[in-house]
């Protein structure tokens, strides 16, 4: 069997029949609208244990005891209370967020909407535009960058989308390029 089946690598190569058909189907990528919802009925049951901690804190205040367990208690419902609190619009902006982000797929290309509605960021790369595609873990994060050749560059998390990993592997799969860790 020879080698003139196989693709030549470099920039552009290993351009097959099967990524052409899938470039071929365009595809709208958005965030669940279902986990958007969860995400804030989240936020608002932060919101409600917030407030049953702050009334645990003045239950507790205003009853008798000892003073040692009742300091003891007073602090830990009180730091519950202002991690609900805090959680509560961190949650909320966070969904509100996710709702307007998504990738469109077609013959051209891929477009990043990563952006708010008042504040749109949009970036068009082309197929043949794409040079890389990397994978960096941050803390509790996976962060996607989808790097262009003239320096532009998308950058998604799963602060961004769900799913980034799909993101990324629809992504790769249409330029034939491999999801690089860096």
């Amino acid at each position: 069997m020879g080698t003139t089946g196989f693709p030549v690598p470099g920039p552009g190569a290993g351009i097959t029949s099967q990524m052409e058909m899938f470039r071929a189907t365009p595809v709208v990528w958005t965030n669940s609208r279902v986990l958007i919802v969860v995400t804030m009925l989240g936020s608002v049951a932060s919101a409600f244990l917030s407030v049953c901690m702050v009334l645990m804190v003045f239950s507790i205040f205003s009853s008798g005891g000892g003073v040692s367990g009742n300091l003891y208690n007073l602090f830990w419902w009180g730091f519950g209370a202002l991690a609900c609190g805090y959680g509560c619009p961190r949650l909320w902006m966070l969904a509100r967020a996710m709702a307007n982000y998504k990738v469109t797929m077609d013959m051209r290309g891929a477009m990043f909407n990563l952006g708010t509605k008042k504040r749109p960021s949009d970036l068009f790369l082309a197929w043949d535009q794409i040079a890389a595609i990397w994978q960096k873990r941050v803390g509790n994060a996976q962060q996607f960058y989808v790097q262009g050749r003239d320096g532009s560059e998308a950058r998604f998390s799963s602060y961004t989308f769900f799913r980034p990993k799909k993101v990324a592997r629809l992504i790769a799969e249409r330029t034939g390029l491999p999801i690089q860790k860096a």
